[in-house]
């Protein structure tokens, strides 16, 4: 019997999905993690037939890729994972919109498996703009740094390793932000009926710390 807890966390962008799956993989759950924006990013380059374009061009503005690319990636980081049916995973960034939701279910039930939570994650768009626009990281070390949260001991100077030299990603700011909580909105959102009503959606009050979103999100895992 596949023992593997596969569950997906749902949220706009900047909610913390992200720091919260690399809480959930140090867990004594031991999650690993099928994270699309690294699958993409590591595609950038990756010229999309339909669209004529490359990954970085298209993603760079906000826009989200067609339903059957995400779903060949996801595919494709599946099948080079070691005995991925008995693994608990987590599905970060992906479904984004109903058409992948329902590929997903496909794909788990040829596989003999399931969906076990949803998690989606609650948070304000003005929060979501703060975490966004604000947020940096280390050159040297990678730590993550925010303009309104969660700043540097030292102004300017990284609290983990001295470094003095921080770095933004492009797409970081709010242009491309609105273009992105309008295709969440548009087309991610109605994820949440989606998966309501298959019964497997749980909520979290993502502006707490990250510490009581943790401790909410291992409470439902463990039910």
């Amino acid at each position: 019997m596949n023992s593997g807890k596969w569950i997906v966390l749902l949220g706009a962008p900047g909610c913390g999905k992200g720091t919260q799956s690399e809480l959930l993989v140090a867990s004594d759950f031991s999650f690993k993690v099928i994270c699309v924006g690294d699958i993409l990013r590591s595609n950038l380059k990756t010229v999309v037939p339909q669209l004529g374009k490359p990954v970085g061009e298209i993603i760079g503005g906000g826009t989200l890729l067609p339903d059957d690319v995400i779903v060949y990636f996801v595919k494709d980081a599946m099948s080079k994972m070691d005995d991925v049916l008995n693994t608990n995973l987590i599905f970060d960034g992906f479904p984004r919109t109903i058409g992948q939701g329902e590929a997903l279910v496909k794909m788990t039930k040829s596989l003999g498996h399931e969906i076990s939570h949803v998690i989606n994650f609650e948070i304000d768009d003005a929060i979501l703009t703060k975490r966004v626009v604000g947020r940096s990281k280390c050159k040297s070390c990678d730590k993550i740094y925010n303009d309104y949260f969660n700043k540097p001991k030292v102004l300017g100077v990284c609290d983990i390793c001295g470094c003095k030299e921080f770095v933004r990603r492009k797409d970081d700011n709010e242009e491309v932000l609105k273009n992105r909580l309008s295709e969440y909105y548009s087309k991610t959102k109605p994820l949440i009926e989606f998966y309501k009503n298959l019964g497997l959606l749980f909520s979290v009050n993502a502006d707490a710390e990250t510490a009581t979103v943790y401790k909410d999100i291992i409470e439902i895992l463990s039910k």
